[in-house]
């Protein structure tokens, strides 16, 4: 198989991932994830964190994409965000990948 297309695998595994991460919490509390949530315990700021980070890539595309609706972003901003999430999703694809095959 090539590199590219291992590649893109990562990354969609991990852009699907958080977006399901995205969506089970907001399911589940009837409230949208926020990347720099504040909450007032500390289990609750350890959640927050933990959301955060395995829910990124899905929560910067989606504040890219309320951004560009809104025309409050301009299109190189939009773009660095959709690389960051984009390399983000490649790393979180490759840390689920290999926890499939360790399992």
């Amino acid at each position: 198989m090539s590199e590219v297309v291992v590649f893109a695998f990562c990354a969609a595994m991990g852009f699907v991932t958080s977006a399901t991460i995205a969506s089970f919490y907001q399911w589940v509390t009837s409230e949208r994830a926020e990347l720099f949530a504040v909450r007032a315990s500390v289990p609750g700021m350890m959640l927050a964190v933990l959301i955060g980070m395995f829910a990124g890539p899905f929560l910067v595309v989606q504040k890219v994409w309320v951004g560009l609706r809104s025309r409050k972003l301009r299109v190189l901003p939009a773009i660095v965000g959709v690389v960051i999430a984009g390399m983000w999703s490649i790393c979180a694809g490759v840390f689920y990948i290999s926890l499939l095959v360790s399992a």
